[in-house]
C-alpha cells in the first residue's frame, strides 16, 4: 500500500512553526540571561530586542539607564558570551526605545 503524499503547504507550515518556536525559545533564553546579568532594577528599564549578525540590540527606557548599562557593557558581554557561547554574541548596542 502506497503512503499518501503530504501537501507542500502542510510541510511548509510545519517548518515555519518549528523555526518560530526556536526563535521564541532563543529570545526567552536571552531575556532570562539578561535579567540575571542586570538584576531586577536593570530589567525594569531594559530588554534585549534582537540578535542579528552576533550583535545584541537592547532597548533602554532612559538615557540614564543607557549610560549605566554602557558602563557595564564589558561585564555584560563577558557574561553573555560565557553563557550563550562566544560565537553567538560579539557586541551589544543600546537604543532608547519602548519594550
Amino acid at each position: 500500500m502506497k503512503k499518501k503524499a503530504t501537501p507542500i503547504s502542510e510541510v511548509l507550515k510545519s517548518v515555519f512553526t518549528e523555526l518560530e518556536n526556536r526563535k521564541l525559545s532563543s529570545q526567552e533564553e536571552i531575556e532570562g540571561l539578561w535579567k540575571s546579568l542586570v538584576g531586577e532594577a536593570g530589567f525594569k528599564h531594559s530588554r534585549p530586542k534582537s540578535l542579528k549578525k552576533n550583535v545584541l540590540t537592547v532597548s533602554v527606557d532612559s538615557s540614564t539607564w543607557m549610560q549605566e548599562l554602557a558602563m557595564r557593557k564589558r561585564q555584560l558581554l563577558k557574561g553573555l558570551k560565557r553563557d550563550l557561547g562566544k560565537d553567538r554574541i560579539s557586541e551589544i548596542q543600546f537604543r532608547i526605545g519602548e519594550f
